[in-house]
């Protein structure tokens, strides 16, 4: 695994968002959602598992002590977002989003902006730091592909 796979997911990611932003601020009337939150919830469920069970734990017996630091503040400020995902999907069944259409809109831009703003602070600040391990393989992929 090399951070080119955890910034190809976060590309993934962010698309699906995209797009279940445009279905949710193109309506004042309840849209069928269901079919991207689910295609998000895997994705994101499949993202965060890498995450957390691999390169969090890895950054945080990094030998660099600023590697170290900036993941643990980053687990620390951001490390709840699955469970904070997974109960959203669960209070907005489909029926929900239908009778509070405006009520799901509002907690769903939430939502995509918490995803927005940790995708974000981990490409620039956390994955620049990630040790050579996880650079190596994007590198030599890279090399091989030019």
């Amino acid at each position: 695994m090399d951070i080119s796979v955890l910034r190809a997911q976060h590309d993934a990611l962010s698309g699906i968002a995209v797009e279940l932003l445009q279905q949710v601020n193109g309506s004042e009337k309840p849209r069928p959602v269901g079919a991207l939150r689910w295609k998000l919830a895997r994705a994101l469920i499949a993202h965060l598992a890498v995450e957390d069970g691999y390169f969090y734990p890895d950054m945080l017996s990094a030998a660099d002590a600023e590697a170290r630091r900036v993941a643990l503040d980053f687990q620390c400020e951001m490390g709840d977002l699955a469970g904070r995902f997974t109960d959203y999907m669960a209070r907005w069944t489909d029926e929900r989003i239908v009778r509070e259409w405006g009520l799901f809109r509002q907690e769903t831009r939430a939502m995509m902006e918490t995803l927005a703003a940790r995708i974000m602070r981990e490409n620039e600040r956390l994955y620049p730091l990630a040790p050579a391990r996880w650079q190596q393989q994007g590198t030599q992929q890279m090399r091989k592909a030019g």
